[in-house]
C-alpha cells in the first residue's frame, strides 16, 4: 500500500560502532536532514537500544525514524516501530547493508542522504510485510541451522571494520558449510502452511534477493524472494561434500541449487514450522538469537511503514 505522507518530526538513530560510521560522515547527515526537518539524533548505547528508542520515539510523536547502521540496529527499530504509524528510513552503515539495497537505496552515503531526503519531502511511504519468528520481527531474513551457526560464530568474533567483517563472514560460513554441516544427517521437520513435515539439515527464510552479499556480490539462496510477496522458503534436506562447492556457485550466479535433489523450495509462504529433537541456532536479520528446538515463522502483512 503506497500513502502520501508529511514528515516534521524526524529522529536520526545511529549505531555509533557500525562499521562504516564516522563523526564526519555523521555530521554532513545531520546538516542535511536538519535543513528540511525538526531532527532529533541519538546513538545507541547497547544491544536492544534501538528498539526501546523506536517505541519511545512513537510515544514522543515523532514522524519518521531514520537508523544509520547496518541491518542489526535496523531490525531493533524495526521491532519498536512494526504496527504504528511511524515510519522508519534507512541509511546504509553496516556490511551488508540487505534492506537499504532492497530498498533502492545507494550505497554511498552522501547519495544514499539525497534520495532519503527526497522521499521524506515527498511523502512517498509504502506498507511492507515482515516476517516474525517466534514474535520477533524481521525485515531481511530468518535462517536456522547454516547460516545461523554462522553468524554465532561471526558474532563471537565481532571484526570491527568492513573488511575484517567481510574475510571474517567468509571464514564462519566455510567452517560451518564444511566442518560442521556437510555430510551430516537432517536433525530437524519443516513444515510450510501446514504441509506435511519433511526432514531438513538448514532452513532459510527470505524476503529479499539476493538473500545477502559478500563484498558486493549477491547470494541467491531465495531467488524469488521479494518485499512485495510473503516468505520464501529453502530447506536442505543434505549437504553432500562433493556438491558443497557447485551449490557455492550457484548462489552466487544461476541460483540452480533451488532444483537439487537435495532441496525443498517454497514461494510466497504465510508459515514456517521447525522442529527437532536438538538445539539449532537461528539468526534474524544477521542477529544470533537463543538457540531451540521449535521455531514458528509467519508473515505479518503491512506491518511497518517505510520510505520508498
Amino acid at each position: 500500500m503506497l500513502s502520501v505522507r508529511r514528515f516534521h518530526r524526524v529522529l536520526l538513530v545511529v549505531n555509533p560502532v557500525a562499521r562504516t560510521v564516522s563523526r564526519p560522515t555523521l555530521a554532513v547527515i545531520e546538516r542535511a536532514l536538519s535543513a528540511d526537518f525538526r531532527l532529533e539524533v541519538l546513538e545507541t548505547i547497547e544491544r536492544g537500544h534501538a528498539t526501546e528508542v523506536a517505541h519511545q520515539a512513537v510515544t514522543d510523536g515523532v514522524d519518521l525514524v531514520v537508523v544509520f547502521s547496518g541491518d542489526g540496529t535496523i531490525n531493533e527499530a524495526v521491532n519498536g516501530l512494526a504496527g504504528t504509524e511511524v515510519a522508519l528510513g534507512v541509511l546504509p552503515g553496516g556490511a551488508t547493508n540487505i534492506l537499504a539495497r532492497a530498498l533502492g537505496m545507494p550505497l554511498d552515503l552522501v547519495d544514499a542522504t539525497g534520495v532519503l531526503i527526497a522521499r521524506a519531502l515527498e511523502g512517498r511511504a509504502r506498507k511492507l510485510h515482515l516476517g516474525r519468528a517466534d514474535g520477533r520481527y524481521f525485515a531481511v531474513n530468518c535462517g536456522a541451522g547454516v547460516d545461523a551457526a554462522a553468524m554465532k560464530r561471526l558474532e563471537a568474533r565481532f571484526p570491527k571494520s568492513k573488511s575484517a567483517f567481510e574475510r571474517a563472514a567468509f571464514r564462519s560460513v566455510a567452517w560451518e558449510l564444511v566442518a560442521s554441516y556437510a555430510g551430516r544427517a537432517a536433525d530437524m521437520e519443516v513444515s510450510v502452511d501446514g504441509g506435511e513435515p519433511t526432514e531438513s539439515l538448514s532452513v532459510m527464510v527470505g524476503r529479499t534477493d539476493p538473500y545477502t552479499y559478500y563484498r558486493d556480490r549477491g547470494l541467491h539462496v531465495t531467488p524469488e524472494a521479494s518485499l512485495d510477496s510473503g516468505l520464501d522458503v529453502l530447506s536442505a534436506r543434505r549437504l553432500p561434500r562433493r556438491r558443497v562447492a557447485r551449490i557455492a556457485l550457484q548462489l552466487f550466479g544461476s541460483a540452480r541449487h533451488v532444483k537439487g535433489r537435495d532441496i525443498d523450495y517454497w514461494h510466497n509462504a504465510s508459515r514456517v514450522e521447525i522442529s527437532s529433537d536438538t538445539p539449532f541456532p537461528v539468526q534474524v536479520d544477521g542477529d544470533a538469537m537463543q538457540d531451540r528446538t521449535e521455531l514458528s515463522v509467519e508473515l505479518a502483512r503491512d506491518a511497518i511503514w517505510v520510505l520508498a
